[in-house]
C-alpha cells in the first residue's frame, strides 16, 4: 500500500523494472506517446494508477482530496481509451501489464509482488466479498479468468483462456476450463 512518496518511488522502480522500461523523464514520455508506442501508454496508466493510489491513502486536508478526484478523474479516463480497470491498492510492487485491451480487476481483490496479465484477463466475484487472493510472482496468460473466493498461490501461471475457480497450489501451471494442474515445477 503506498502511503507516502517513498513507497511510490519504490513501487515505480518496481514496475519500471518489471516492464523493462528505463528511466524515461517527462519529455521521453510525452514523445513516446505522440508515436503512440504500447509499452509507453501502459506505463502511463501504471504511474497514474500509483499516484492514485498515494493520492486516496493519504487524504489530510482538502487539497489532497482534490488531487486524489482529479487524479482519479485522469486515470478512468485513461482506463478507458486502453480498455484498462484496476482497482486502487490491488496489486504489490512489480505490476507488469504485457498488452493493451479487456482487462478487469475487481477492486477487492489483493495481489501479490511481481504480478504479469495479458490482454483480456478478468479477476472478479461470483458473490459479494468473494473475491481471489493472488500470491506473489503470479502470471495471467491472454484471456485467463479468476471468479470466487479462492487462492491461487505463489509462482503460478495461469495458462491462456483459463479459468481458475478452485484454489491454486504454490509452483504451478494452470490450464482449461475449468482450470486444473497441469505441471508442478
Amino acid at each position: 500500500m503506498i502511503k507516502t512518496k517513498d513507497d511510490l518511488l519504490f513501487y515505480l522502480k518496481e514496475d519500471r523494472s518489471r516492464l523493462g522500461v528505463d528511466d524515461l523523464t517527462y519529455l521521453k514520455r510525452f514523445a513516446a506517446k505522440l508515436f503512440y508506442s504500447e509499452r509507453a501508454l501502459i506505463f502511463s496508466y501504471v504511474v497514474r494508477l500509483r499516484k492514485t493510489e498515494l493520492y486516496y491513502n493519504s487524504q489530510v486536508g482538502p487539497l489532497s482530496k482534490v488531487k486524489y478526484y482529479i487524479s482519479s478523474y485522469r486515470l478512468k479516463r485513461l482506463g478507458a481509451k486502453l480498455m484498462i480497470n484496476i482497482g486502487l491498492n490491488c496489486t504489490g510492487p512489480g505490476l507488469a501489464i504485457y498488452h493493451i485491451g479487456g482487462i478487469t480487476i475487481n477492486p477487492l481483490v489483493k495481489i501479490g509482488s511481481n504480478f504479469g496479465l495479458q490482454t483480456g484477463v478478468v479477476i472478479g466475484q461470483t458473490k459479494p466479498n468473494h473475491v481471489p487472493m493472488i500470491g506473489n510472482n503470479v502470471y495471467f496468460g491472454p484471456g485467463a479468468k479468476a471468479f470466487g473466493k479462492i487462492t491461487i498461490g505463489n509462482n503460478v501461471i495461469v495458462a491462456p483462456n483459463s479459468v481458475v475457480i478452485k484454489d491454486v497450489p504454490d509452483n504451478c501451471v494452470v490450464s482449461g476450463v475449468p482450470a486444473i494442474v497441469i505441471k508442478i515445477n
